[in-house]
């Protein structure tokens, strides 16, 4: 079953997209719509690279606390990716192409308020937690090993 992503209250107040604002919290843009399989509904055996939790702050503002779950790291990165890049397009609307370079998305992780990740370790059997150092040094080398 698909679960969308929730903020960081408490489990039982799920909402429907990463940056959704808490209530009391000033309206800005619409929401982005981020699906995530639900990890409780997939063995183990599918998931090698481990569970991985995102946790992210774009703002001081508490309101902007967000987080998402994904089946595996290299998961977490592309889904990361994909909101920066929808970022990009909301910023450049009439761009029919849009080009980044690995230091344009280090300086988006460097302005973030707050960029962690929970990614769970099999043989240890729990989550270690990692910042915004991993997140660089996982994105480059993903997108080392896709410029292959």
């Amino acid at each position: 079953a698909n679960r969308p992503t929730h903020n960081m209250a408490p489990p039982r107040k799920p909402v429907a997209a990463i940056g959704k604002k808490l209530p009391g919290a000033r309206k800005s843009a619409p929401p982005r719509r981020v699906v995530v399989q639900n990890a409780r509904s997939r063995p183990a055996a599918s998931n090698p690279a481990g569970h991985t939790i995102i946790l992210l702050q774009e703002t001081q503002n508490k309101a902007t606390r967000t987080w998402s779950d994904h089946n595996s790291l290299k998961e977490a990165l592309d889904a990361f990716v994909s909101e920066y890049e929808k970022q990009l397009r909301s910023l450049n609307p009439q761009a029919r192409r849009l080009t980044y370079t690995v230091k344009d998305l280090h300086g988006y992780i460097d302005q973030l308020a707050d960029l962690s990740a929970l990614v769970y370790s099999p043989s240890e059997k729990l989550y270690a937690p990692r910042g915004k150092a991993f997140f660089k040094e996982q994105l480059l080398l993903q997108l080392q090993a896709a410029a292959r």
